[in-house]
């Protein structure tokens, strides 16, 4: 996981040094709402913890790459009247590469990027949790791999807002599962309010 952060970081130094431009550096916090298709359980009622680091950097007039370093919980959740109270908690650090377009220019910074990329997560933790306590679950794979799209909206040069949607490429389940046993995939929707340094 590391050699892959730092084989990111030299790829976005190189685009921004091949371009005379210098990085910007964000703070990053909110929540995912997540689901897992394959559980049983529908809707987005998963809410958990998005958070980290982001690094920008300007690859041509309107279009910027970037890297993150995040910490996200994900899972999923079920609870009501006529359901046993269930919830799946899994806990990622994952690095993020996106490309994004900036539009509507106002003053002297662009309002809106459009983005889409890839993200690379590393489990932490996978917690099954129901009437009859919580448990650690190993049938989750180590590495979760995601394609993501977003929009962000920036109320100055400084502060944004943004909406983002990701699919799990991958199963989270490993293939050593009984037959017929649903292997499983994460659809997360993640809203954020970064803070440029």
């Amino acid at each position: 996981m590391r050699r892959i952060y730092i084989l990111s970081l030299i790829l976005v130094s190189s685009c921004s040094i091949a371009t005379g431009q210098t990085f910007r550096a964000a703070i990053v916090g909110g929540l995912n709402a997540s689901q897992i298709n394959g559980d049983l359980i529908a809707g987005f009622d998963k809410l958990g913890i998005h958070g980290g680091l982001k690094v920008v950097a300007d690859l041509r007039d309107r279009l910027e790459g970037s890297i993150e370093l995040l910490y996200s919980e994900r899972g999923s959740r079920a609870s009501g009247r006529f359901v046993d109270p269930f919830s799946i908690r899994i806990n990622y650090v994952e690095i993020p590469l996106t490309i994004a377009y900036k539009d509507w220019i106002r003053e002297d910074h662009y309002r809106l990027r459009f983005e889409g990329g890839l993200s690379i997560g590393r489990l932490l933790k996978a917690e099954q949790e129901d009437v009859t306590g919580t448990r650690v679950l190993d049938e989750y794979q180590d590495t979760d791999i995601s394609w993501l799209v977003g929009a962000t909206f920036f109320t100055n040069e400084d502060l944004a807002f943004s909406a983002r949607y990701s699919q799990s490429i991958n199963f989270l389940l490993s293939q050593n599962l009984p037959t017929g046993f649903t292997r499983m995939r994460g659809f997360f929707l993640t809203f954020r309010i970064m803070y440029f340094l």
